[in-house]
């Protein structure tokens, strides 16, 4: 892909190449370059120390829509704010409705037993730190531990 010699000076978010703000899509735009290269470089980003993410989240504060390129900076920024705080709070109020709709019951129920698991393996835990259990080898405690948890949802679903 070439860059457009008529596309404007400043990196802009896209408006159709996006996925959560259009800030990979934007720069790619902007370099003439695959958004997804763009994307992948930002998720390797995110698995060193999180570094993507922060980078990520100043630039969908920063960047301007491309239609708001007259704009002053700092009312990009108030504007991208204030966007991104009422998505995210949609967001939560439809978290909150889908796990409003689980009765008191279930909610008791996955509690119980998510409690049962943390007591099984803080005592696990413990009596390993007082050397009460050295025949534990604690580098396959996590799967073991991973592989009864699904093997209990998988039995569950299919009563």
């Amino acid at each position: 892909m070439s860059r457009d010699v008529t596309m404007s000076t400043r990196i802009t978010k896209s408006k159709t190449d996006r996925v959560i703000e259009g800030v990979c899509g934007g720069i790619a735009q902007y370099y003439g370059i695959d958004p997804v290269i763009v994307r992948f470089i930002f998720v390797v980003l995110l698995f060193m120390n999180g570094i993507g993410f922060f980078i990520y989240l100043i630039l969908a504060i920063i960047m301007p829509k491309p239609d708001k390129l007259d704009q002053l900076p700092n009312e990009t920024i108030r504007e991208n704010v204030q966007e991104m705080g009422e998505r995210v709070k949609e967001a939560g109020e439809g978290l909150g409705k889908a796990f409003s709709k689980d009765t008191e019951e279930k909610t008791r129920h996955r509690t119980g037993w998510f409690g049962i698991i943390l007591i099984l393996l803080g005592i696990t835990l413990l009596l390993d730190r007082l050397n009460l259990i050295k025949w534990l080898d604690k580098d396959l405690l996590w799967p073991v531990i991973i592989i009864f948890i699904g093997v209990w949802l998988l039995i569950k679903r299919w009563r």
